[in-house]
This record gives structure tokens, sequence and C-alpha cells, in this order.
């Protein structure tokens, strides 16, 4: 059993609300983390490519060895997060082992979503903020992402770059 914060009424450890007055109950490693300086970058602007024919997107997380490559022509979304320990649920661009938690991370952060022949970031709502290039996104609200660019989700950095598929590999945009 565990206590109520709100009404300090006792609760099946397993429980996510509180049957007595509907609190959320959740624990701390399960709620993304709340960070107070989020907003400490200029914005840089870019101007890589949006478009693309036969490429891979590649994510690249900075100060890790960790690099997602997808098939651009089939992306319709890719969701960037962490594992949901509630649900066993991990997104396509799963950061938990990129130390996510630590560094703000929604479990559904943000998604990369093709439009018109070219692919879009979104942030989800997430608390600590998507930013491309330095500017925080509004959130729902699609932004082109082009080679070249840098999104920040709370303090983790991915740098998106395109390459090319060739018949004797990947060359690089």
């Amino acid at each position: 059993m565990k206590t109520c914060p709100n009404c300090k009424g006792e609760v099946d450890e397993k429980a996510l609300v509180c049957p007595f007055c509907g609190t959320l109950l959740q624990n701390h490693m399960e709620i993304t983390r709340s960070l107070s300086d989020t907003d400490f970058e200029e914005v840089i602007a870019r101007f890589g490519t949006a478009h693309f024919s036969r490429m891979n997107l590649i994510l690249q997380v900075r100060g890790a060895s960790k690099t997602y490559v997808f098939d651009a022509e089939t992306i319709t979304e890719l969701i960037l997060g962490r594992l949901d320990p509630d649900t066993g649920e991990s997104p396509e661009v799963d950061l938990q082992d990129c130390g996510a938690v630590e560094k703000g991370v929604s479990r559904r952060h943000a998604a990369v979503v093709k439009r018109d022949n070219s692919l879009h970031l979104v942030d989800r709502g997430s608390p600590n903020g998507t930013y491309l290039n330095g500017q925080r996104l509004i959130a729902n609200q699609p932004r082109v992402l082009r080679d070249g660019d840098e999104v920040r989700l709370g303090h983790l950095v991915l740098v998106v770059s395109f390459e090319k598929l060739s018949p004797l590999g990947i060359d690089r945009l």
C-alpha cells in the first residue's frame, strides 16, 4: 500500500489514480523530469535541403555513439522519446539509453512526420520543449526538418542528416 499525497488515503501500490480523490499517482522516475534551463541557446539558421528522394534520415545523438537510421521514403511518423515503464512501449527512436530521463526527454516527446515530400518535426506537448536549431517549437505545429539541423529534446541533442542511397551504399548529401 502507498499513501495518496493529496488526500492521504491508503491506495494499492500499483494504482495510477487515487480512488478517493482522483489524484494522479506516479513514481518520480516515470514522470518527465522538469528542467528550468532549457531555453539557453541562440537560434541558428541552417539551410540544408528539406526534400529527398531515395534518402535515409540519420539521427545522431550528440555526445553518444547512438545513431538511428530510417528510410525517409517509408516514414509516416517516427516518435522520439523514451521507454514507458508502465506499459513497456518503446518509441521508434528510444533515447532511454542516452540519459533521456536525466535530460528531460518525455516518453512521447516529439515526432518526425512526412508531409508534401518533406519531413517535419512536431513537438508533442513536452514539458521541457522541443527545439529546432535553438528555437523552441510550438506544440503540435510542424516545422520543416533539413539536412544539418539540430533537434534538442530537453537537454538531449540530435543532429539530423539526409544521406542519399546509391547503388554502392550511402553517400552523404
